[in-house]
C-alpha cells in the first residue's frame, strides 16, 4: 500500500535503481506538508550502500553519502525531475485526474518502468516498482489496445485540439503520460525496437517532424551521435519516430541511467531561461567523468547555431549512462526555430545569447580548444548542413514549408530551398 496523507496525497514513495539486471531499492522519498506545492527528503538505502559496483543517482547533486538531502527550493530532488513527466505527460494527467491534487510526488508515483532513464518508483521495497493511482475515478480506461501510430496520432490530435474524449486519454494514459517535453508524444515499440514517437500540433507552421529529421540527418553527418530515426506516415500525416536512447537495444532493453544538463548545473526544474553556458555544461560533463567534454559541447552549440536551433534549454542537453561512466546523451529535438533570435544558453559568458554563429564560434576560446581545432570542428559542422536540402528532400519536406524556411539559416551554409 502507498503511504498517503487524508487528502490522498503521496507521502513516501521507495525510489528504486536498476542494477546489473533488476531493480533494486535505492533509496526513499518522503514528503511532508499540506500545501500544493511541498518539501521532500531524500536518503538512500542501507542495502544499496551494500550493492557492489553501487553508483550514485546524480554524482553531483546527490553523491552517494550516508545523510538526507532536502530538495531545497524544489519539491523533489533535481534528477527525479529528469525521470518525471514535462509539459505534454502533465497536461495528460492533469486532464485524467481533475479532482486530484497533483505535484511532482504524485506524478511520479503514477509513472511506470518504461520512463526516461533507469529510475523507478513504489510504495514499498518488497512491492517493487509499481504506479499508482488517485482515489478519484480517472477519465480513462487503461488502454487495452495495441501501439498503433495512426490511432495514437489522431488521439494525440484530439488532446493536443482540448477535445479529446475518455478514449482519446485512454490511448494515451500509460502511452505518454511520463513522456517529457511540451509536445505531443508517446511510446511504443515497431518493428521489435523501442521508439518515441514525436506526433504533429495544430500549432506547428510547418511540418515539424519531416524537418526535425533532416536536421537530426545533418547532425549525423557532421559525426555528432544521433539515435536512430524515422518518418513514418499515418493518416496524411508524419510522425518521427526516434529510438530511445536510454535503452539497451532489444532483445536486452535495460534501462541507462539519464540526466539533464539542468539537474547537473541545478537549474530550477520550473524555470527555461538561465544564465548558464555551453561552457558550464562543458564543465559539468567533466567533472562527471565525460571524455573530450569540451568539443563533443563545442560541436552541439555550432551545429544549434547554424540550425538555428534556438530552443537549447538546458533539458536539451543530457547525459547517458549505459553502465560504464557518464557520456553525453546523442543529440536530440534538432528543429529550427524561424522567428525566436536568441539561444536560450549563451556560448560563454562574455558572449551574449543572440543567435550569431560567428559568435558562438568564439566560444572555444573560453572552452579552451585551438583555433585549428575548431575551425575543423566548424567546417565538419557547415558542410554537413550545406547538404540540408538533400536531407529535406529524403525527408520529403515541402516546397512550401522550405520557403517558409528561406531565411531562417545563416548566410554561411547557403541555403537553397
Amino acid at each position: 500500500m502507498w503511504q498517503t496523507s487524508r487528502s490522498g496525497r503521496i507521502d513516501r514513495l521507495v525510489v528504486f535503481r536498476w542494477h546489473v539486471d533488476a531493480y533494486v531499492p535505492a533509496g526513499e522519498l518522503t514528503v511532508e506538508g499540506a500545501g500544493t506545492t511541498r518539501m521532500s527528503r531524500f536518503r538512500y538505502a542501507r542495502s544499496y550502500f551494500a550493492l557492489d559496483g553501487a553508483q550514485p543517482i546524480d554524482p553531483l547533486g546527490l553523491p552517494l553519502m550516508r545523510k538526507s538531502y532536502p530538495a531545497v527550493p524544489e519539491e523533489v530532488p533535481l534528477a527525479f525531475h529528469d525521470a518525471g513527466p514535462d509539459g505534454w505527460g502533465k497536461e495528460v494527467l492533469r486532464r485524467a485526474f481533475p479532482r486530484s491534487v497533483i505535484s511532482m510526488p504524485e506524478y511520479l508515483a503514477l509513472g511506470g518502468t518504461s520512463r526516461t532513464g533507469n529510475l523507478a518508483f513504489g510504495p514499498t521495497p518488497e512491492a517493487g516498482p509499481q504506479p499508482w493511482m488517485p482515489a478519484e475515478e480517472p477519465l480513462v480506461e487503461l488502454p487495452r489496445e495495441s501501439d498503433d501510430l495512426e490511432t495514437l496520432m489522431e488521439a494525440a490530435a484530439a488532446v493536443d485540439a482540448g477535445t479529446g474524449t475518455r478514449h482519446h486519454f485512454a490511448l494515451l494514459f500509460r502511452k505518454s503520460a511520463d513522456v517529457g517535453g511540451a509536445r505531443p508524444k508517446a511510446r511504443l515499440r515497431h518493428d521489435g525496437r523501442q521508439w518515441i514517437a514525436k506526433l504533429p500540433t495544430v500549432m506547428d507552421r510547418f511540418d515539424d517532424p519531416r524537418v526535425e529529421a533532416a536536421c537530426l540527418d545533418v547532425a549525423a553527418a557532421a559525426g555528432l551521435p544521433v539515435p536512430e530515426h524515422k518518418i513514418v506516415a499515418a493518416g496524411g500525416r508524419a510522425a518521427l519516430l526516434v529510438e530511445r536512447f536510454d535503452r539497451a537495444p532489444e532483445p536486452d532493453g535495460r534501462p541507462y541511467g539519464y540526466l539533464s544538463a539542468a539537474t547537473l548545473l541545478e537549474q530550477p526544474s520550473t524555470r527555461y531561461g538561465t544564465d548558464k553556458t555551453y561552457v558550464d555544461i562543458a564543465e559539468a560533463a567533466r567533472r562527471i567523468g565525460v571524455a573530450g567534454a569540451a568539443t563533443q559541447v563545442f560541436a552541439r552549440l555550432l551545429l544549434n547555431a547554424y540550425l538555428h536551433n534556438t530552443d537549447d534549454h538546458l533539458r536539451n542537453h543530457a547525459f547517458i549512462d549505459r553502465g560504464g561512466g557518464w557520456d553525453l546523451s546523442p543529440v536530440f529535438d534538432i528543429v529550427p526555430h524561424p522567428d525566436v533570435r536568441r539561444h536560450v544558453c549563451a556560448p560563454a559568458k562574455g558572449i551574449g545569447p543572440a543567435w550569431d554563429a560567428n559568435a558562438a564560434f568564439r566560444a572555444h576560446e573560453a572552452l579552451k580548444i585551438g583555433t585549428a581545432d575548431a575551425m575543423a570542428i566548424r567546417d565538419r559542422i557547415v558542410a554537413a548542413a550545406k547538404r540540408l536540402p538533400e536531407f529535406m528532400d529524403a525527408r520529403e519536406v515541402t516546397q512550401t514549408d522550405r520557403e517558409f524556411l528561406r531565411d531562417t539559416f545563416p548566410e554561411a551554409i547557403g541555403f537553397n530551398p
